[in-house]
């Protein structure tokens, strides 16, 4: 679209019992934006809360919603310019805000003190944000691996946010959504993760009210929990323990209930965990099984009582289920024949169409290779195809485009309706998938990553000696 002058105001009015539960004004200028999209920060992708798309070329639009809300940090994103505006709105609040030209940031005018403070805050992260490029230079040269080698980076941008919000804290009542908002970043900010720091630990996490609702209509509970996961090592036995706290801190009448209950089971499904299927069974015979939060939604719930019913019964260090397709050549291959050519052998499920496989197979390829050279082993690859359909072309064109063929054996599922009882024993309904063999067949790898599987070998190798 030309660049042109374009002047529009926005009404949005939520109504309940026919009363207004807020209003806002939005006038533009000179802008290259023909729509806005209002949203809230957290709830926006459970639809907990209404979004609105603003056509700015109408003049006046109305929109009307029947509950009132909590109050939090809300914005409007401009998809033309890829823009966003932050502001504060609470239950009830009549807002105004006119933006003009090209940077809608520095030039948004607008009536509440709050809303004010907030943008002068954004100005200033703007400004700040050249510590942000460093700080990706010096972690692509490998200067930076540590969180505190990170803090320590960043501590003048960190220093000058801490002080302007500090400041602003001061004049702020505790319960608006401004200074809840404000408050956690400055716990945030002074925190740093250290597996040895059990009261440090502790300490960040009693920091917060969690029954606060406001919390939730901010970006910060979720930072918060990756934060206090971060205290601990990434292994599903030290993460149960830190889940058990969260869930017990944040209960089933707690309103952040169902945010902390998704990140909970997204956290065990992370393949960068030790034994991260087994902390998933454990966390859902804990919270779904034996005592489920009666709030949860019932289709959900079935779901997850489901995946229960249909978990597979291998377990860690039981001997793996055998696996006999046939490869490239139409040759059937028996897994437990394979593996007693090797020390270790690396079982993986794969779709030569998948963008994550693409990235995933060649990545553990690499770090197998790398392991090999520096500890003499000899590790072989059981590679499955799981495709949902049965083209070869696609499966033997990936194979030659990433250079899997030391020490691969590729064998083919046969489409979605082959083998299901492959499938249901290694859980492999979603791809890639990496398990690890020794050279009796014996599972001491389930849902493994790249980043995972050097700890698990070497771990092996120390206990053979």
């Amino acid at each position: 679209m030309k660049k042109g002058t374009l002047l529009a105001i926005l009404t949005i009015s939520i109504t309940f019992h026919a009363h207004a539960q807020y209003q806002i004004k939005l006038k533009a200028s000179h802008i290259k934006d023909t729509v806005a999209y209002f949203r809230g920060v957290v709830f926006d992708e459970k639809n907990f809360l209404a979004k609105d798309t603003i056509n700015l070329t109408k003049g006046l639009s109305t929109i009307k919603w029947k509950k009132p809300i909590i109050g939090g940090v809300y914005y409007f994103y401009f998809p033309v310019t890829k823009q966003k505006l932050y502001f504060i709105l609470e239950n009830k609040d009549s807002l105004q805000f006119e933006i003009k030209g090209d940077n809608y940031l520095d030039s948004v005018t607008t009536n509440k003190v709050k809303n004010k403070n907030f943008i002068e805050y954004q100005i200033l992260e703007k400004k700040l944000s050249n510590y942000d490029s460093l700080l990706t230079q010096e972690i692509a040269k490998g200067k930076i691996i540590s969180l505190a080698q990170k803090a320590n980076f960043l501590k003048p941008k960190t220093n000058e946010l801490v002080k302007f919000r500090a400041t602003l804290l001061k004049k702020l009542n505790v319960k608006e959504a401004l200074y809840i908002h404000f408050d956690a970043l400055n716990k945030l900010d002074s925190s740093i993760p250290n597996r040895k720091n059990y009261f440090a630990r502790q300490h960040f996490f009693t920091g917060f009210n969690y029954y606060e609702p406001k919390l939730l209509f901010t970006p910060n509970l979720r930072q918060i929990l990756t934060e206090y996961f971060s205290y601990y090592p990434l292994n599903a036995d030290s993460l149960l323990v830190a889940a058990d706290s969260v869930m017990h801190k944040i209960d089933c009448y707690n309103k952040a209930h169902d945010y902390v209950f998704d990140y909970c089971l997204k956290l065990f499904k992370n393949r960068d965990i030790i034994n991260n299927a087994d902390g998933y069974a454990a966390f859902l015979k804990k919270y779904v099984q034996d005592k489920p939060c009666k709030n949860i939604d019932k289709k959900k719930l079935d779901v997850l009582l489901g995946e229960i019913a249909n978990k597979s019964t291998q377990k860690l260090f039981d001997t793996a289920l055998n696996i006999l397709l046939k490869d490239t050549t139409n040759i059937e291959q028996n897994m437990h024949a394979f593996a007693k050519e090797h020390q270790f052998t690396l079982i993986v499920f794969y779709d030569p169409n998948c963008e994550h496989c693409k990235v995933e197979l060649p990545k553990m390829d690499s770090v197998l290779s790398l392991l090999e050279k520096q500890y003499v082993l000899n590790i072989g690859k059981y590679a499955i195809c799981n495709a949902p359909t049965d083209n070869k072309s696609d499966w033997k064109q990936f194979i030659i485009k990433h250079h899997l063929s030391n020490k691969y054996v590729h064998v083919n599922m046969g489409g979605i309706n082959g083998n299901f009882n492959i499938r249901n024993a290694y859980d492999a309904f979603t791809n890639p998938l990496f398990y690890l063999i020794d050279n009796n067949s014996r599972l001491i790898g389930i849902k493994i990553s790249p980043s995972t599987i050097k700890k698990i070998i070497l771990d092996q190798l120390q206990s053979i000696k």
